[in-house]
């Protein structure tokens, strides 16, 4: 029941979340990053002392040749620390994905994904404190052994996922897409004791639904549950967005973001953001409503996502994602 690495804004980092989702997007290129940091000023009084930075980067080819069908490949990295051993989780990993339309304006879409992850874990045993390490009269003395039956202080391990999506473009104004990604499939050694304990397999749903009232106004919203060895976690939540047209053309350029979002049982989160074009930039803050919010000062934290899409062509295409008319 121990914490993992979590962002609120789980849709935003569509690759750590689901490997079929890696170039499921309008363009041939898309940039993103997240980052989050937890318990600020609560825990030994560091703003920084819990943390987690993910940048990422993928590609989506074969479109043009295929009509109904496209490629993605891509690659993220993710650093987290904790406390102040600097529990450290490194992960660098690659990703691939096929799409196929089942129509050719690609109302509905099915994918499926597969990933390959490199992971370092760290952390450093002198900086923590141990019942036989106090002297009385003195306090703790840090000099002292431990006397914990530590084999190492960091490893390496391989890990595989994979996954599935679905997108369907319901009505000109309802956009609907499910997904599954099952990680640890090959259920790594995951220890610093010299145990055989292992990674379980970590299952994750997630799902979301976008509502174009018109040109300007669009509602968001979307839903995850993750689940390992008992431990669950659900986070749902919506975005209002209100864009505003060009004048020649009456298509977006502009849009603004406000929502709210909720961690079953941990979190309440408000949301803003502003879009630029093909480019969009999230910040929310975690009220923490557990029983950590007296210890955690209620600070759950601060985080932030920015992505950007792009296309290697002088137009973006209506190929890959349906675009409804409200003409």
């Amino acid at each position: 029941m121990s914490q993992d690495i979590h962002f609120t804004q789980f849709f935003t980092n569509s690759l750590a979340l689901n490997p079929a989702q890696t170039g499921n997007y309008e363009g041939n290129y898309r940039l993103g990053f997240n980052f989050k940091a937890q318990w600020p000023f609560a825990i030994s009084g560091k703003v920084y002392n819990h943390h987690t930075e993910s940048p990422f980067i993928d590609f989506s080819f074969g479109d043009r040749k295929l009509k109904t069908a496209w490629f993605g490949v891509g690659m993220n990295f993710v650093n987290d620390e904790a406390g102040d051993g600097r529990l450290t989780y490194r992960r660098f990993g690659l990703s691939a994905a096929y799409h196929q339309a089942f129509d050719k304006n690609h109302r509905y879409v099915l994918s499926t994904g597969f990933g390959f992850n490199y992971i370092i874990r760290s952390v450093d045993f002198t900086k923590f404190y141990f019942n036989n390490q106090w002297v009385d009269d003195f306090g703790f003395n840090i000099s002292l052994p431990n006397g914990e039956p530590v084999q190492r202080e960091n490893f390496q391990m391989i890990d595989l996922n994979a996954g599935i999506n679905f997108a369907a473009q319901i009505h000109e104004q309802v956009k609907l897409e499910v997904g599954y990604s099952l990680l640890h499939i090959n259920r790594p050694k995951h220890t610093f004791l010299g145990t055989t304990e292992r990674l379980g397999f970590r299952h994750q749903a997630s799902g979301g639904v976008t509502y174009n009232v018109n040109e300007r106004i669009s509602i968001l919203v979307n839903a995850y549950y993750g689940y390992e060895k008992k431990a669950q976690e659900i986070t749902t939540g919506a975005m209002f967005g209100y864009s505003f047209l060009q004048r020649r053309t009456s298509e977006p350029v502009n849009t603004i973001y406000v929502g709210m979002y909720y961690r079953l049982i941990d979190a309440l989160s408000p949301v803003i953001g502003y879009k630029v074009k093909t480019t969009r930039i999230l910040f929310n803050y975690d009220v923490t409503l557990s029983g950590l919010a007296k210890p955690g000062r209620a600070n759950g934290g601060p985080e932030l996502s920015l992505v950007h899409t792009g296309s290697f062509y002088k137009q973006f295409g209506t190929k890959k994602v349906y675009c409804p008319s409200f003409r």
